[in-house]
Order: C-alpha cells, then structure tokens, then sequence
C-alpha cells in the first residue's frame, strides 16, 4: 500500500471517530456506535493487509472502550485532555 493510500485510510478513521465522539455527545448513541463500528470494520479488513492501519484502528477501538468506561464525562475531548494530563503528572 502507497504512504497516500494509507494516509487516506487513516484519516477515513479519524473522521469516523471524531463523528461518533460528536454523536455520543449529542445523546445519539446508537450513530456513535454504528462510527465505531465501521472503524472495527476496517481494522478487520487490514489485520493482514496493512498492520499500521490494523494498529492504528485498534488503537482508536480501544481508546473508544477506555472513553466509554468512565463515569465523569460524555466529552471525548475533556476526557482526552484529562487522560494526558494524568499521564503527565505520573510521568514528572
């Protein structure tokens, strides 16, 4: 796979997770898993075809399950800013 084909792969990506971040806030998660979902999807897809685009979307499977665990937030953003702070902190 060319580096511009897998760019384009991988920004198909975010734009499916930055719509189901948007989704979830909004209250519609039912979008907010079908986004996720076509992110699985694609993951599937590339598990022997590309592995940076098998990890890439797996990191963004995962990182959506962490999100959805918590408690405190239905801001993927907030959450997100939060998670790097804490990693700084333990990290100084």
């Amino acid at each position: 796979m060319t580096p511009d084909l897998r760019n384009q792969k991988k920004t198909i990506m975010r734009l499916r997770f930055r719509e189901a971040c948007e989704a979830h806030q909004e209250g519609n998660y039912e979008e907010a898993a079908q986004r996720i979902s076509q992110i699985h999807q694609m993951v599937s897809a590339y598990m022997k075809v590309d592995s940076d685009l098998y990890w890439f979307g797996l990191r963004l499977t995962i990182l959506w399950a962490e999100f959805l665990i918590q408690d405190d937030t239905r801001d993927f953003k907030a959450w997100a800013v939060g998670q790097a702070c804490t990693a700084l902190r333990a990290a100084a």
